[in-house]
């Protein structure tokens, strides 16, 4: 038996087809520049002279994945689920240009409309619904509240905020389980957030992302 490595030709940083991605300042950008100030080590990997890591293709490709396999085959079983694409947060009520309607793609108000985000799903089994899937190499082992979590709700948090749903349900697949018997497994939660829990993500978020200047 004769076996020889070759090149797969792979380019898993390439979008998959029919993928878009509107330009311009994304949620994703705003809780992802904050987690980086909370836990740099974690979030901000450098070498030891200070440049940032390479980026991991195949574990977002693996992420992806899952999204793209998965997600059409809980609709399949979920009545009333839906992949609803990208949304642009408005206008604060306090902003002059309050009753002017933010579409994707706008300008960014100093208030905070025109951010895009992209929900995984909605859902309406009785509450309209915000639904969000993850896949982590991380343990479940210590339950899903967690402290490594937190980011993951931080997300559900503001995409709930400004859908104006205080309901969302999370589909995990972990991939070693809770690191004792390295079992992948896929989990999932219904969650009821408060209308205070929201607010204060939400302007939290806002106001990190001023002290950044990203608006």
């Amino acid at each position: 038996m004769r076996i020889v490595e070759i090149d797969h030709g792979l380019d898993l940083a390439t979008p998959t087809a029919g993928y878009v991605r509107t330009p311009g300042l994304h949620m994703s950008d705003l809780y992802s520049s904050l987690y980086k100030k909370l836990n740099p080590k974690r979030y901000d990997k450098r070498d030891k002279d200070g440049n940032p890591l390479p980026f991991d293709d195949l574990r977002t490709e693996i992420g992806t994945s899952f999204e793209e396999v998965l997600e059409p085959a809980l609709r399949q079983r979920v009545i009333g689920a839906d992949r609803p694409g990208e949304f642009a947060t408005q206008h604060a009520v306090d902003c002059v240009h309050q009753c002017t309607t933010v579409k994707v793609g706008d300008p960014v108000c100093p208030c905070g409309a025109g951010i895009i985000y992209s929900p995984d799903h909605f859902l309406f089994n009785g509450e309209f619904r915000l639904g969000e899937f993850k896949v982590t190499w991380m343990s479940i082992g210590k339950g899903i509240f967690d402290k490594r979590f937190d980011k993951w709700f931080c997300q559900m948090k503001v995409y709930s905020y400004h859908l104006q749903t205080r309901f969302a349900r999370l589909y995990a697949l972990f991939i070693n389980g809770d690191y004792k018997s390295y079992s992948p497994s896929l989990l999932c939660w219904d969650i009821e957030f408060t209308e205070k829990e929201l607010a204060e993500e939400w302007v939290m978020l806002l106001r990190h992302a001023r002290q950044e200047k990203m608006l």
